[in-house]
């Protein structure tokens, strides 16, 4: 299931940035399309995402902004289920969300072995954002056969968003969830936007 989000509540809130609404309203509605059978209220649930550490205070020696390769650095936010679940869910994910943005921004290297993450976290009730809003994948995939129609990730688990620049120039949000649950997921997400 994917979709593209370039207006609504979400666009028009008062979060920082796309990023940061679309990782809210995809984790609500991922806790919201789980509960009750699969995650209960007092359950603990987490979003993971990356950051890029390249031109980041903290980091000795410094990487700069021209570095090709990858320089990043796993964040992980957690929160109790009945928090997400709340009528200001959204408005409380977006503000842990941003809290953990701020936070790496600061300390990149704090997560550094953000690859022990996935021994202890229970992956059925955590939501893992990968790419960036800012991404152009319309405007680097050519492969000389002309314009692309649609650029998807097809190595998708359960529970994991995509992110990258949509072609009208606003954000391509590509989602995983399990049959059982994706009808529920795509019904909040949508709501959550429009």
């Amino acid at each position: 299931m994917s979709g593209q989000t370039t207006s609504g509540k979400a666009a028009t809130t008062s979060m920082s940035s796309s990023f940061v609404a679309i990782a809210a309203v995809a984790w609500v509605s991922f806790v919201r399309s789980k509960h009750p059978s699969a995650i209960s209220t007092n359950h603990n649930v987490y979003l993971f995402f990356f950051i890029d550490c390249r031109g980041r205070p903290g980091i000795d020696p410094p990487v700069s902004e021209n570095y090709f390769g990858t320089c990043i650095t796993g964040c992980l936010v957690k929160a109790m289920a009945q928090d997400l679940l709340a009528v200001d869910g959204v408005a409380a994910a977006s503000a842990m969300i941003q809290r953990e943005v701020q936070r790496a921004a600061a300390d990149p290297l704090a997560l550094w072995d953000w690859l022990d993450i996935v021994s202890w976290v229970p992956l059925d009730k955590m939501v893992s954002i990968n790419g960036s809003t800012r991404f152009k994948a319309y405007e680097v995939a050519g492969f000389g056969w002309g314009a692309s129609s649609r650029t998807e990730l097809v190595t998708m688990s359960d529970g994991r968003v995509v992110l990258v620049a949509a072609k009208n120039g606003g954000v391509q949000a590509s989602v995983c969830m399990h049959l059982d649950h994706a009808s529920e997921f795509n019904s909040h997400f949508l709501n959550s936007l429009g």
